[in-house]
């Protein structure tokens, strides 16, 4: 979201302060923050599990924990990143980099927690696949195919096809799912 002076453009919430100076969304008086439409709801009250009042900072925390699995964890999990690139946006010289390794740091491993806590509720729901998993699946689909195209001449030249498309997709499912 971005501050924005054109008054035909900006967010028409008020606050108790001052009006909201963020560019509002197309087709509503609020930005993505105030947009209290039917639609963003949903949104709207799982932000809530946060009460942040500065516009900015509820933007990019709906940026940063829009995923489908497991709100309110990936909620603190991107509450934690925001806070690191708050702090990190802070720094203005060596000096100040120095001087905030330690909460860096700390903030860092609060982050490396929570993402390993997160990936263990996936794990134990279900929703989290381990690479032997996906690998064993991938073979029993094979052998799946294999016995239901016995019976077809050249099964075994599109088995062999079959075979190597699925494999390399189930290996870089494996590496999508490590860069998350």
């Amino acid at each position: 979201m971005s501050r924005i002076a054109d008054p035909d453009k900006r967010c028409q919430h008020v606050s108790d302060k001052a009006q909201c100076t963020q560019e509002r969304v197309e087709g509503s008086l609020y930005c993505k923050a105030h947009d209290f439409r039917a639609e963003s709801r949903v949104e709207a009250a799982r932000l809530r599990h946060y009460l942040l009042t500065d516009a900015r900072y509820s933007g990019r925390l709906a940026t940063l924990s829009d995923h489908e699995d497991i709100k309110s964890l990936r909620e603190e999990i991107a509450f934690a990143r925001m806070l690191i690139e708050t702090r990190f946006n802070m720094i203005a010289g060596e000096g100040e980099l120095l001087a905030a390794c330690g909460t860096l740091n700390s903030l860092l491993l609060t982050v490396e927690r929570l993402v390993k806590a997160c990936n263990q509720v996936e794990r134990n729901l279900g929703t989290l696949l381990a690479k032997p998993t996906i690998m064993a699946l991938g073979r029993e689909i094979i052998e799946i195919i294999i016995d239901e195209l016995e019976d077809i001449d050249n099964s075994d030249v599109i088995i062999d096809k079959i075979s190597d498309r699925i494999i390399p997709a189930i290996l870089e499912a494996g590496k999508n799912q490590d860069d998350d």
